[in-house]
């Protein structure tokens, strides 16, 4: 009876002893990102020519998206993805582009399908990842994304980053990954999907070679408007000084 009253004893102190480290992983954790956002690495100034194309950041609760222009007169994305986009799709289309782990993207469609199975998986970098493609019409990414301020130069890094990420075969073609989403396009990706390597740190590292405001430590989609919209008010506040 006392060998095992001390064996209960001791599991409890090891799962509080758990329990405690858990909690401080996790408040140094949300605590590196608060910092961070707080104190973005700063961008450079940038203006955009008159007739550029606008570009977008899309934010979802836990994700973000770079909307770039189907048809960018940098770069033609119905050439890069000339054998899975439709036909059909009108002048004004953008590309939303997103990285993430590639079970989420195929197997969590619903909040039910988000099992500890699954997202242990992916935060101990188990699953390959992809570059999620959706078009959209240039009314909707209007309506739900927010334009950022940057010139061709930085559009340019934005159209290599994602470039840079899609894994290719040995004859040179996109590696696609089978998706039961309509109208969403996945293509395997490089890097691993960690609890610090997230889609949104993916997304701030993107915004940075652009030469926009980042976050260095991005795990949360806050973490990658917020340093944008503190550019943007600053920005309208020198612009309102001067007039």
């Amino acid at each position: 009876m006392k060998i095992a009253h001390a064996q209960i004893m001791t599991f409890l102190k090891g799962a509080g002893l758990t329990f405690a480290a858990l909690l401080i992983l996790c408040f140094w954790y949300i605590g590196a990102a608060w910092l961070s956002a707080m104190f973005p690495a700063k961008g450079r100034a940038q203006l955009p020519a008159p007739g550029e194309p606008a570009t977008y950041l899309c934010e979802a609760p836990f994700h973000t998206d770079i909307a770039l222009p189907l048809y960018d007169p940098l770069f033609d994305w119905s050439a890069e993805l000339k054998d899975e986009l439709p036909a059909w799709l009108p002048p004004d289309t953008y590309i939303l582009f997103g990285w993430g782990d590639s079970v989420f993207f195929t197997r969590v469609l619903q909040p039910g399908d988000m099992t500890p199975a699954r997202v242990l998986s992916a935060l101990a970098g188990l699953n390959d990842t992809a570059v999620r493609i959706v078009p959209v019409d240039g009314r909707s990414v209007d309506d739900f994304c927010e334009p950022i301020t940057v010139d061709s130069e930085g559009r340019q890094a934005l159209i290599d980053h994602i470039r840079q990420t899609f894994r290719h075969d040995a004859d040179g073609e996109l590696r696609m990954i089978p998706t039961p989403v309509p109208g969403e396009i996945l293509v395997k990706a490089k890097g691993r999907y960690s609890l610090f390597n997230t889609c949104n740190q993916w997304t701030a590292a993107a915004l940075g070679k652009a030469g926009l405001p980042r976050a260095l430590f991005a795990p949360f989609a806050g973490n990658v408007t917020s340093p944008l919209q503190g550019a943007e008010e600053t920005r309208t506040e020198e612009i309102t000084l001067y007039d």
